[in-house]
Protein backbone atom coordinates (compact mmCIF):
# COMPACT_ATOMS: atom_id res chain seq x y z
CA UNK A 1 0.00 0.00 0.00
CA UNK A 2 3.21 2.05 0.72
CA UNK A 3 2.78 2.86 -3.51
CA UNK A 4 -0.41 5.00 -3.19
CA UNK A 5 1.78 7.53 -1.31
CA UNK A 6 3.08 9.02 -4.61
CA UNK A 7 -0.80 9.66 -5.19
CA UNK A 8 -1.98 13.46 -4.78
CA UNK A 9 -5.59 13.78 -3.92
CA UNK A 10 -7.04 16.79 -6.13
CA UNK A 11 -10.44 18.02 -4.58
CA UNK A 12 -10.91 20.49 -7.15
CA UNK A 13 -15.09 20.75 -8.39
CA UNK A 14 -16.83 22.54 -10.81
CA UNK A 15 -15.06 24.85 -14.10
CA UNK A 16 -12.40 24.71 -12.41
CA UNK A 17 -11.48 20.95 -11.91
CA UNK A 18 -8.28 19.86 -13.71
CA UNK A 19 -6.96 23.21 -13.83
CA UNK A 20 -4.50 23.15 -11.44
CA UNK A 21 -2.64 20.08 -13.39
CA UNK A 22 -3.30 21.45 -16.68
CA UNK A 23 -1.71 24.66 -15.84
CA UNK A 24 1.32 22.91 -14.05
CA UNK A 25 1.82 20.59 -17.46
CA UNK A 26 1.58 24.30 -19.50
CA UNK A 27 4.03 25.95 -17.38
CA UNK A 28 6.37 22.87 -17.28
CA UNK A 29 6.41 23.57 -21.28
CA UNK A 30 7.59 26.94 -21.14
CA UNK A 31 10.08 26.90 -17.86
CA UNK A 32 11.48 23.23 -17.66
CA UNK A 33 12.19 23.01 -21.40
CA UNK A 34 14.53 24.96 -23.49
CA UNK A 35 11.72 26.87 -24.80
CA UNK A 36 11.88 29.81 -22.41
CA UNK A 37 15.56 30.11 -23.25
CA UNK A 38 15.43 29.93 -26.43
CA UNK A 39 12.44 32.69 -26.88
CA UNK A 40 14.23 35.01 -24.68
CA UNK A 41 16.95 34.19 -27.62
CA UNK A 42 15.28 34.61 -29.91
CA UNK A 43 13.46 37.91 -29.25
CA UNK A 44 16.28 39.37 -26.96
CA UNK A 45 18.97 39.23 -29.46
CA UNK A 46 16.66 40.32 -32.08
CA UNK A 47 15.46 43.42 -30.90
CA UNK A 48 18.35 44.11 -29.05
CA UNK A 49 20.70 43.83 -32.04
CA UNK A 50 18.78 45.99 -33.97
CA UNK A 51 18.18 48.75 -31.37
CA UNK A 52 22.01 48.47 -30.70
CA UNK A 53 22.92 48.94 -34.50
CA UNK A 54 20.88 52.13 -34.82
CA UNK A 55 21.86 53.45 -30.99
CA UNK A 56 25.53 52.99 -30.95
CA UNK A 57 25.64 54.58 -34.67
CA UNK A 58 27.91 57.25 -34.79
CA UNK A 59 24.85 59.71 -35.02
CA UNK A 60 21.86 58.38 -33.12
CA UNK A 61 18.49 59.79 -33.66
CA UNK A 62 17.14 61.59 -30.94
CA UNK A 63 16.09 59.52 -27.40
CA UNK A 64 12.36 60.03 -28.58
CA UNK A 65 12.67 58.70 -32.17
CA UNK A 66 14.80 55.87 -30.91
CA UNK A 67 12.63 54.76 -28.21
CA UNK A 68 9.38 55.14 -31.29
CA UNK A 69 11.65 52.74 -33.28
CA UNK A 70 12.47 50.14 -30.41
CA UNK A 71 8.63 49.86 -30.31
CA UNK A 72 7.77 49.22 -33.85
CA UNK A 73 10.07 46.54 -33.26
CA UNK A 74 8.84 45.33 -29.72
CA UNK A 75 5.44 45.89 -30.48
CA UNK A 76 5.33 44.12 -34.16
CA UNK A 77 7.57 40.95 -34.56
CA UNK A 78 6.78 39.12 -30.79
CA UNK A 79 3.30 39.21 -32.06
CA UNK A 80 4.04 37.32 -35.00
CA UNK A 81 5.33 34.65 -32.71
CA UNK A 82 2.38 34.74 -29.79
CA UNK A 83 0.27 33.95 -33.29
CA UNK A 84 2.60 31.09 -34.41
CA UNK A 85 2.53 29.96 -30.56
CA UNK A 86 -1.21 30.28 -29.87
CA UNK A 87 -1.95 28.60 -33.59
CA UNK A 88 -1.22 25.06 -32.28
CA UNK A 89 -2.30 25.26 -28.60
CA UNK A 90 -5.69 23.91 -29.69
CA UNK A 91 -5.70 22.93 -33.64
CA UNK A 92 -2.71 20.70 -32.59
CA UNK A 93 -4.11 19.49 -29.54
CA UNK A 94 -7.08 18.23 -31.10
CA UNK A 95 -5.73 16.69 -34.34
CA UNK A 96 -3.20 14.96 -32.32
CA UNK A 97 -5.75 13.52 -30.40
CA UNK A 98 -4.39 14.99 -27.21
CA UNK A 99 -7.21 17.20 -26.39
CA UNK A 100 -9.84 14.05 -26.42
CA UNK A 101 -7.79 11.80 -24.36
CA UNK A 102 -6.79 14.69 -21.33
CA UNK A 103 -10.76 15.60 -21.55
CA UNK A 104 -11.69 11.65 -20.72
CA UNK A 105 -10.37 12.36 -17.22
CA UNK A 106 -10.89 14.42 -14.59
CA UNK A 107 -10.93 17.63 -16.20
CA UNK A 108 -13.45 20.14 -16.93
CA UNK A 109 -13.75 22.13 -20.95
CA UNK A 110 -13.04 25.36 -19.86
CA UNK A 111 -9.89 24.26 -17.21
CA UNK A 112 -8.26 22.81 -20.34
CA UNK A 113 -8.99 26.06 -22.51
CA UNK A 114 -8.14 28.48 -19.48
CA UNK A 115 -5.16 26.26 -18.62
CA UNK A 116 -3.64 27.52 -22.12
CA UNK A 117 -4.33 31.00 -21.76
CA UNK A 118 -2.47 31.17 -18.45
CA UNK A 119 0.64 29.79 -18.99
CA UNK A 120 0.71 30.46 -22.47
CA UNK A 121 0.29 34.25 -21.13
CA UNK A 122 2.90 34.18 -19.02
CA UNK A 123 5.32 32.46 -20.81
CA UNK A 124 4.67 35.55 -23.72
CA UNK A 125 4.76 38.03 -21.23
CA UNK A 126 8.64 37.10 -19.82
CA UNK A 127 9.99 35.63 -22.71
CA UNK A 128 8.87 38.47 -25.60
CA UNK A 129 7.57 41.10 -23.50
CA UNK A 130 9.77 41.54 -20.60
CA UNK A 131 13.12 40.22 -21.40
CA UNK A 132 13.05 42.36 -25.01
CA UNK A 133 11.82 45.55 -22.56
CA UNK A 134 14.57 45.19 -20.19
CA UNK A 135 17.52 44.81 -22.66
CA UNK A 136 15.74 48.22 -24.60
CA UNK A 137 15.55 50.23 -21.60
CA UNK A 138 19.23 49.41 -20.99
CA UNK A 139 20.34 50.19 -24.33
CA UNK A 140 18.33 53.30 -24.37
CA UNK A 141 19.58 54.61 -20.94
CA UNK A 142 23.15 53.94 -22.27
CA UNK A 143 22.94 55.87 -25.43
CA UNK A 144 21.02 59.02 -24.37
CA UNK A 145 22.54 58.91 -20.88
CA UNK A 146 19.21 59.23 -19.05
CA UNK A 147 16.92 56.62 -17.74
CA UNK A 148 13.25 56.70 -19.29
CA UNK A 149 10.58 56.90 -16.23
CA UNK A 150 10.19 53.59 -14.19
CA UNK A 151 6.51 53.51 -13.92
CA UNK A 152 5.83 54.79 -17.35
CA UNK A 153 7.76 52.48 -19.02
CA UNK A 154 6.28 49.63 -16.97
CA UNK A 155 3.10 50.78 -18.11
CA UNK A 156 3.93 50.74 -21.82
CA UNK A 157 5.58 47.14 -21.17
CA UNK A 158 1.74 46.18 -19.39
CA UNK A 159 0.27 48.26 -22.85
CA UNK A 160 2.63 45.50 -25.27
CA UNK A 161 1.57 42.93 -23.49
CA UNK A 162 -1.91 44.12 -23.93
CA UNK A 163 -1.49 43.85 -27.37
CA UNK A 164 -0.21 40.40 -27.79
CA UNK A 165 -2.77 39.26 -25.78
CA UNK A 166 -5.26 40.54 -28.52
CA UNK A 167 -3.81 38.40 -30.89
CA UNK A 168 -3.37 35.67 -28.38
CA UNK A 169 -7.30 35.75 -27.66
CA UNK A 170 -8.09 36.30 -31.00
CA UNK A 171 -5.84 32.62 -32.32
CA UNK A 172 -7.33 30.99 -29.41
CA UNK A 173 -10.83 31.41 -30.34
CA UNK A 174 -10.05 30.89 -34.22
CA UNK A 175 -8.61 27.17 -32.83
CA UNK A 176 -11.92 26.30 -31.25
CA UNK A 177 -13.93 27.10 -34.57
CA UNK A 178 -11.07 25.26 -37.13
CA UNK A 179 -9.56 22.03 -37.25
CA UNK A 180 -6.15 23.25 -39.72
CA UNK A 181 -3.87 25.53 -38.90
CA UNK A 182 -4.14 27.68 -42.33
CA UNK A 183 -7.17 30.09 -41.22
CA UNK A 184 -6.26 29.49 -37.33
CA UNK A 185 -3.04 31.09 -38.27
CA UNK A 186 -3.80 32.99 -41.48
CA UNK A 187 -6.75 35.52 -40.18
CA UNK A 188 -4.34 37.06 -37.26
CA UNK A 189 -1.49 37.59 -38.85
CA UNK A 190 -3.32 39.45 -41.67
CA UNK A 191 -5.54 41.34 -39.07
CA UNK A 192 -1.47 41.92 -37.89
CA UNK A 193 -0.19 43.18 -40.36
CA UNK A 194 -3.19 44.72 -42.71
CA UNK A 195 -3.99 47.23 -39.07
CA UNK A 196 -2.30 49.92 -40.49
CA UNK A 197 -3.91 49.84 -44.19
CA UNK A 198 -7.60 49.03 -42.40
CA UNK A 199 -7.62 52.33 -40.23
CA UNK A 200 -5.79 54.17 -43.01
CA UNK A 201 -9.34 52.92 -44.75
CA UNK A 202 -11.48 53.19 -42.15
CA UNK A 203 -10.30 55.82 -39.22
CA UNK A 204 -12.78 54.48 -36.80
CA UNK A 205 -11.15 51.10 -36.63
CA UNK A 206 -7.98 52.58 -34.53
CA UNK A 207 -10.58 52.59 -31.51
CA UNK A 208 -11.31 48.71 -32.26
CA UNK A 209 -7.49 47.28 -33.30
CA UNK A 210 -3.99 47.44 -31.19
CA UNK A 211 -2.17 49.25 -33.73
CA UNK A 212 -2.37 52.92 -32.60
CA UNK A 213 -1.13 51.58 -28.57
CA UNK A 214 2.36 50.62 -30.13
CA UNK A 215 2.71 52.25 -33.76
CA UNK A 216 2.37 55.51 -34.55
CA UNK A 217 -0.39 56.54 -37.33
CA UNK A 218 -0.55 59.92 -38.87
CA UNK A 219 -0.05 62.66 -36.10
CA UNK A 220 -1.37 59.72 -33.15
CA UNK A 221 1.37 59.45 -30.62
CA UNK A 222 1.06 55.91 -29.41
CA UNK A 223 0.30 55.07 -25.85
CA UNK A 224 3.33 53.22 -25.44
CA UNK A 225 5.27 55.99 -26.32
CA UNK A 226 3.15 58.71 -23.99
CA UNK A 227 3.70 56.91 -21.02
CA UNK A 228 7.58 55.69 -21.12
CA UNK A 229 8.12 59.27 -22.02
CA UNK A 230 6.25 60.86 -19.20
CA UNK A 231 4.13 62.77 -21.92
CA UNK A 232 -0.11 63.26 -21.13
CA UNK A 233 -1.99 60.28 -22.08
CA UNK A 234 -4.50 61.04 -24.95
CA UNK A 235 -8.14 60.24 -23.85
CA UNK A 236 -8.90 58.17 -26.62
CA UNK A 237 -5.97 55.96 -26.74
CA UNK A 238 -7.17 54.71 -23.46
CA UNK A 239 -10.66 54.45 -24.71
CA UNK A 240 -8.66 51.61 -27.50
CA UNK A 241 -7.43 50.04 -25.05
CA UNK A 242 -10.62 49.71 -23.07
CA UNK A 243 -12.06 48.15 -26.06
CA UNK A 244 -8.84 46.02 -27.25
CA UNK A 245 -9.03 44.74 -23.15
CA UNK A 246 -12.57 43.96 -23.94
CA UNK A 247 -12.34 42.59 -27.18
CA UNK A 248 -9.89 39.81 -26.33
CA UNK A 249 -12.23 38.74 -23.16
CA UNK A 250 -14.88 38.68 -25.75
CA UNK A 251 -12.71 36.14 -27.99
CA UNK A 252 -11.77 33.73 -25.14
CA UNK A 253 -15.99 34.13 -23.75
CA UNK A 254 -16.06 32.78 -27.41
CA UNK A 255 -13.90 30.06 -27.86
CA UNK A 256 -14.78 28.74 -24.08
CA UNK A 257 -18.52 28.85 -25.64
CA UNK A 258 -17.68 27.22 -28.80
CA UNK A 259 -15.43 24.51 -27.02
CA UNK A 260 -17.80 23.59 -24.93
CA UNK A 261 -19.75 22.41 -27.85
CA UNK A 262 -16.45 20.75 -29.63
CA UNK A 263 -16.89 16.65 -30.42
CA UNK A 264 -14.26 14.67 -29.97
Amino acid sequence: MSGNDAFELVSERGWSRGLNTMLRSGLARWFKTRMWWVQCLIWGSLIGSILATIAFNPQPPPPADLYMIFMVFVGLFPAVGVVIIMQDALVGEKSEGTAAWVLSKPLTRPAFVVSKILANSLGILVTMVFVPCIIGFAIISITTRSALAPLGYLGSMGVIFISDFFFLALTLMLGTFFDSRGPVIGIPLGVLFLQQNLIGFLPSLRFVLPWTLVMPVGNITPLVQSLALNTPVPQDQLVTLAAIVIESILFISIGLWRFNREEF
